[in-house]
């Protein structure tokens, strides 16, 4: 059974997220609250250690942590929609099965910004 494509696009962030905080010398920390907890707790941890490593985010406080966390949120639920409606056109049209389509996801984060741009 395939996960929404809102789940898989959160493992795709989490694989990455954990491979970021490893080069940072930071591991992703589980806790009993869950992943969805988990992806939050790490993905804002991160950010701030991105912020405070960062010399172009000098001054810029820690609540733009959490906005960085929306954004991230934001495009994947959007990215999200788009595959369902993609996924669906797909499998009518080609006669194929929803689970033989893979979407992966690239990240990149803009150290002026301080968000993190899906593509």
């Amino acid at each position: 059974m395939c996960l929404p494509y809102f789940d898989q696009f959160m493992q795709q962030w989490k694989a990455y997220l954990t491979q970021q905080l490893s080069q940072c010398g930071l591991r992703y920390e589980v806790s009993d609250a869950g992943d969805v907890v988990d992806i939050k707790t790490n993905s804002l941890a991160y950010f701030a250690w991105l912020r405070t490593h960062s010399i172009e985010l000098v001054g810029i406080d820690e609540a733009r942590d959490g906005v960085a966390w929306v954004m991230l949120e934001k495009q994947l639920k959007i990215l999200a929609e788009k595959a369902e409606k993609g996924t669906f056109d797909l499998v009518s049209k080609l006669h194929i099965e929803a689970s033989q389509i893979q979407i992966d996801l690239n990240f990149s984060y803009d150290d002026e910004q301080h968000i993190v741009y899906v593509s």
